[in-house]
C-alpha cells in the first residue's frame, strides 16, 4: 500500500496531557519544514535547520511575535521519518497551557489536528510498516510486563511477519504451479504434484504452530481469570490480599463481610492474573448478599481457574461440598488456609475426589508463592515453550485459523484430484487471510477500527 505523501500535514501533542518536564509537538507533510521555520527562532545566532539535528530556540507567535517557550527542535526530511514523509518535533515545557499554545500556533499555519494513531497509519501506508507491526507499536505503549514487552518489540522488528510472510510466499509459488496448469491445459507441462502436496502439508503444520502459540500469547497480552471461591469466613478476601500484597479487601471475623466481586491483578512470571475475590457461597441473610453470591456464580463459567478455599481450622462442612458440587467440572486449585491454627480438616474427602491441596496461612503470608506457582503450572504447564513466534491478537490468530483451514481444504482438494480450479480457490483465499494480518488485502474499515484504538499523538 502507499499514500501520495504531503496531502495534509497533520500535528498532534505526543506526550500524555498532565504536567511534565518535557511536551512533545510532532508535525507530519509536507509542510513541517516551513511551519517549523515560521515558529522557530535559534536562541543565538539566525541558521538554518538541516536534517535531523537538534537546535535550541524559542516557539514565537507568528501574528503578535510573542515568545511562547524556549525550546528545542527537530526538522527530519522525508523519507528518513517515522511517516516517510517530512516530519518536525517541537520539545517544550511539559505544561498543558504552553503545548496548547504551540499546537494552536501550528493549526494556524495551516496543518491539522491529527486522527488517533495517524501518525503510525501514516508510517504503514507509505510502507515504512507492515500493519502488523503497527499494531505491535500499540502493544509496546500498553506493555505492563518485561515478557509483554518483549514480545511486542519482536513484533515491530518485523520477525512474526517474516514468518508470516515466508508462509504466504510458499502458497504463491505452489498457486503459481497450479494456475499455469489451469491457464495452459491444452499443453503438456510438467507439475510436481507430489512436490506441492508436500509443500502445502508442511504449510499447514507451520501455521498450525503459530496457532498453537496463541495460548501463551493470550498469557502474556490478555492473562486468564483465577476465581477466589468457598463458603464464608474461610479467608477468601485475606488471600486477595496476600497475593496482592495490599489491603484491597474488606477483612473481619463476621461472616458474609464480602458482598460483591472484587478484581485486581498481579503478574506471575510475565503472565497476567486477574484475581477475584467473590461472595461466600451459602444461603443468603439479604438482599445485598444474595446479589453478591449471585454474580459469583455467574463467574464461575469463565474462570481459567478456581481458588478453592476451605478453612482448615474447621471440619469439612456441607457448605464446603455444596462449593464443590457448584465446580466440580472446573479447573480446581484447592486451597487450605489458616495453617497456622490447629488443625481440624479431613483431608479425607479431597482425597476420594483425587485432589491435592495446597497449604496456606494468608494472615501469617506462609504458602502464597507456592500457590502462585500452582498456578502458573495449571495454566502453563511445567515450563513455558520456546517458541520462535507467538501471536497474543485475536485477529491474527482468527485470520490464521482460516488460511489454515482453506491450506486444508485445498490440499484435500489436491489429494482426491478434484479440479485445480477448486485448489487454486482454497490458495488464494488463504493468501487473502494472511494479507488481513500483514495488511496486504486488509478492508479500509478494519484499518479505522485498528487505527482508533491508537492515542491521538502516535
Amino acid at each position: 500500500m502507499s499514500m501520495e505523501t504531503g496531502v495534509d500535514t497533520i500535528c498532534a501533542i505526543s506526550t500524555p496531557q498532565g504536567e511534565g518536564g518535557i511536551g512533545i509537538i510532532r508535525i507530519s507533510g509536507s509542510k513541517a519544514h516551513d511551519i517549523l521555520k515560521r515558529l522557530f527562532r535559534f536562541k543565538r545566532d539566525k541558521g538554518e535547520l538541516y536534517s535531523h539535528r537538534l537546535y535550541l530556540g524559542y516557539i514565537i507567535d507568528p501574528i503578535n511575535k510573542k515568545e511562547i517557550d524556549e525550546v528545542f527542535a527537530v526538522f527530519m526530511d522525508a523519507p528518513n521519518t517515522y511517516t516517510r514523509e517530512d516530519v518536525a518535533e517541537i520539545y517544550s515545557h511539559g505544561g498543558l497551557a504552553v503545548q496548547q499554545y504551540i499546537l494552536s500556533c501550528i493549526l494556524r499555519c495551516g496543518a491539522r489536528l491529527a486522527e488517533p494513531g495517524e501518525f503510525t497509519k501514516r508510517a504503514f501506508l507509505n510502507g515504512r510498516i507492515d500493519l502488523l507491526q503497527a499494531e505491535s507499536v500499540l502493544d509496546i505503549i500498553q506493555s505492563e510486563t518485561e515478557t509483554e514487552l518483549e514480545t511486542a518489540l519482536s513484533h515491530l522488528k518485523g520477525i512474526l511477519s517474516q514468518r508470516i510472510n515466508n508462509i504466504r510466499d510458499r502458497i504463491k509459488d505452489a498457486l503459481v504451479e497450479i494456475e499455469t496448469q489451469i491457464d495452459f491445459s491444452d499443453e503438456d507441462i510438467p507439475i510436481d504434484l507430489k512436490g506441492i502436496i508436500s509443500r502445502l502439508k508442511e504449510t499447514k503444520k507451520e501455521l498450525a504452530s503459530i496457532i498453537d502459540s496463541f495460548y501463551e500469547g493470550r498469557a502474556i497480552k490478555s492473562g486468564f481469570e483465577v476465581l477466589i471461591l468457598g463458603r464464608t469466613n474461610v479467608g477468601k478476601s485475606s488471600l486477595l490480599n496476600a497475593l496482592l500484597l495490599e489491603e484491597k479487601a474488606i477483612v473481619t471475623p463476621i461472616p458474609g463481610t464480602t458482598r460483591d466481586i472484587i478484581e485486581d491483578t498481579i503478574h506471575i512470571k510475565g503472565i497476567k492474573i486477574k484475581l477475584i475475590d467473590t461472595a461466600g457461597l451459602r444461603r443468603p441473610k439479604n438482599l445485598a448478599e444474595d446479589m453478591g453470591i449471585e454474580r459469583a456464580k455467574k463467574k464461575i463459567e469463565d474462570a481459567h481457574v478456581i481458588l478453592w478455599v476451605l478453612d482448615g481450622s474447621e471440619g469439612y462442612k456441607k457448605e464446603d461440598n455444596n462449593v464443590y458440587n457448584a465446580i466440580k467440572d472446573k479447573n480446581i486449585i484447592a486451597v487450605i488456609n489458616k495453617i497456622d491454627l490447629p488443625q481440624k480438616l479431613n483431608e479425607g474427602p479431597l482425597i476420594e475426589k483425587g485432589i491435592k491441596p495446597v497449604k496456606v496461612s494468608a494472615l501469617k503470608n506462609i504458602g502464597i508463592d507456592n500457590i502462585k506457582t500452582h498456578i502458573y503450572q495449571n495454566l502453563m504447564g511445567r515450563g513455558r515453550k520456546r517458541r520462535p513466534v507467538i501471536i497474543t491478537n485475536l485477529r491474527h490468530r482468527d485470520a490464521l485459523v482460516r488460511a489454515k483451514d482453506s491450506v486444508e481444504k485445498g490440499l484435500k482438494n489436491l489429494i482426491e484430484s478434484e479440479p485445480l480450479e477448486f485448489v487454486a480457490f482454497e490458495l488464494n483465499d488463504a493468501l487473502y487471510n494472511l494479507g488481513l494480518i500483514t495488511g496486504e488485502t486488509c478492508p479500509e474499515e478494519i484499518l479505522n477500527t485498528i487505527f482508533e484504538r491508537f492515542c491521538i499523538g502516535k
